[in-house]
């Protein structure tokens, strides 16, 4: 597939991904609200718990990205064997890692939480939740993979469909296993991690079958692992590894934020954690236009078209700007009625408004950000995005230090490092871009020559 980076297209390819995310979105606010209205404790557990796994298997997700800008590079190069090859290569480098981090849920997960938690409760349903989650790793891990692949070749409807499924399941058998109807027995966060195993299986099964029904693995031709080889993996870690470590730098900044706030009480990290669903929620179109800039840039670079990559980028941050500025407002007009869809609980309602606005001045700058990072990566230089994450990441920590930790300020207040971190990412994307030197670091994703 050759694109233009029309807006069609940036709506095709964007608008199954936007609906999977949403799913999604919608599937971790269920838990949320499940849990708000089952313990605070369980609430707690469940933001911290979730950040630390999301941190772990984005090790994952990062490979799978760049892969995608690989696959993406390849379709518009028509190169069909190229992409079975790499994804093949992927789904190999993809099990090792999910081995590592499944042994190190089970062996070092527990004396990491003892040195950051200091609530015994909490720290027991955190235990408890990833005891769970751990059986899920591979699942999770397969999925980024076949989502990177179908992203990358611009067939995201599948997206869609399977996330879909996945945030049914886990919606019906959570509210099951949490609160033990339908015959269960009641189990509490333990309840909403066994469901969040279930519906990532069914999405993996929905993956699968999928693929193997349009016969992808006869027209690309996967599966064919005779063909692994070191220079392709070390292709995909070349490319990738500054995507994980960009990763890994924003998700223990975020991990980091919440630890500090725990410290400030459990009050105020229930507040967070719902705060924390909200901007997930809000984020949707942004990250799913920001996959769809990966392929579409990555495309446009394949096919030579050099002249097509900043019309499209304005397209694309136009895009998505106008779809969160839709959905930001109907958020402002109505902050009570969805806020309390997450919890009935006043002491936590009463406090929960000076910190949202607070977090929705940060999504101004959020999604132009997003899309120019992300563009960024779709021309194969990686590494330029990973340092300003590390730039970026350095103010945010330094903001939670000085005004959680040290100031013990107020939630209005602490929430300002999501102001911080964004505008100082959009001011060094904007000046990337404007100032024409993208053009100097456009890379190759071809194997290289050892």
């Amino acid at each position: 597939m050759q694109l233009k980076g029309t807006y069609k297209e940036i709506w095709q390819i964007s608008y199954p991904i936007f609906l999977g995310n949403l799913a999604h979105s919608i599937n971790q606010i269920v838990d949320v609200a499940y849990l708000g209205n089952y313990s605070k404790i369980a609430l707690d557990a469940v933001t911290l718990s979730g950040v630390f796994f999301m941190n772990l298997t984005f090790i994952v997700s990062g490979f799978a990205r760049g892969c995608q800008i690989m696959i993406a590079r390849y379709s518009g190069q028509k190169e069909d064997a190229k992409i079975g090859k790499a994804f093949d290569n992927l789904l190999l480098l993809a099990l090792l890692l999910s081995i590592g981090i499944m042994a190190f849920l089970f062996f070092g997960a527990d004396f990491l939480i003892a040195q950051f938690i200091s609530s015994k409760a909490i720290q027991l349903d955190i235990k408890i939740y990833l005891s769970a989650l751990t059986f899920s790793v591979p699942f999770v891990v397969l999925s980024f993979c076949f989502n990177s692949f179908f992203a990358g070749i611009g067939e995201t409807k599948i997206i869609t469909y399977a996330t879909i499924c996945m945030a049914l399941t886990n919606m019906i058998l959570a509210y099951g296993l949490i609160f033990g109807h339908y015959g269960f027995e009641r189990m509490g966060i333990l309840g909403a991690g066994i469901s969040f195993v279930v519906a990532e299986i069914v999405m993996c099964l929905v993956y699968l079958s999928y693929f193997l029904y349009h016969k992808y693995h006869i027209k690309f031709t996967t599966f064919q692992f005779n063909r692994l080889n070191i220079y392709t993996i070390t292709a995909i870690t070349r490319l990738s590894s500054p995507i994980v470590l960009q990763g890994i730098i924003g998700m223990t900044s975020w991990q980091y934020f919440f630890i500090s706030i725990e410290k400030l009480g459990e009050n105020e990290l229930a507040v967070s954690g719902i705060l924390k669903s909200i901007f997930i929620f809000l984020g949707i179109p942004v990250w799913s236009v920001a996959s769809t800039s990966n392929t579409v840039i990555s495309n446009l670079i394949g096919q030579n078209k050099i002249e097509h990559v900043i019309p499209a980028l304005k397209r694309l941050v136009i895009f998505t700007m106008s779809i969160s500025f839709l959905l930001n407002l109907i958020i402002l007009i109505f902050p009570y009625k969805i806020i309390s869809l997450f919890t009935d609980d006043q002491s936590l309602l009463s406090g929960i408004l000076p910190p949202f606005y607070t977090m929705m001045i940060g999504l101004m700058f959020f999604s132009s950000a997003m899309i120019m990072n992300q563009g960024i990566i779709g021309t194969g230089n990686t590494k330029t995005p990973a340092l300003v994450e590390l730039f970026c990441a350095i103010f945010y920590v330094a903001y939670c230090y000085y005004f959680i930790i040290l100031k013990k300020s107020s939630l209005q207040i602490a929430w300002g490092c999501e102001v911080v971190y964004w505008l100082s990412l959009l001011t060094y994307t904007s000046i990337y871009w404007g100032s024409g030197i993208w053009r100097k670091h456009i890379k190759s994703v071809e194997e290289p020559i050892i």
